[in-house]
């Protein structure tokens, strides 16, 4: 199920999906100003990783998505980002 939140000026779309085995795997696509141009990244769990519902795919892949806009410096102004769209 996509679903999209905003964190610390960033927007993550959450894109989990379902593999071949029936289980969900993490995905989401994350996108933000930094240094005053648009920059994105898609952040997929490794193939292993994969969960039994999509609410904990979709959970794992906005940590995910958290994570690698924390390791972002410097972080980027607060701005609304519009939804993105598939």
């Amino acid at each position: 199920m996509t679903h999209y939140i905003q964190y610390q000026g960033w927007g993550i779309e959450v894109q989990a999906y379902e593999s071949d085995a029936a289980r969900w795997r993490p995905k989401a696509a994350v996108v933000g100003y930094e240094r005053g141009s648009l920059q994105g990244r898609i952040v997929v769990a490794p193939p292993a990783k994969t969960f039994g519902t999509v609410a904990e795919a979709d959970a794992y892949a906005i940590e995910m998505a958290k994570q690698w806009i924390d390791e972002r410096t410097p972080s980027p102004l607060g701005l609304f980002l519009p939804k993105m769209t598939a």
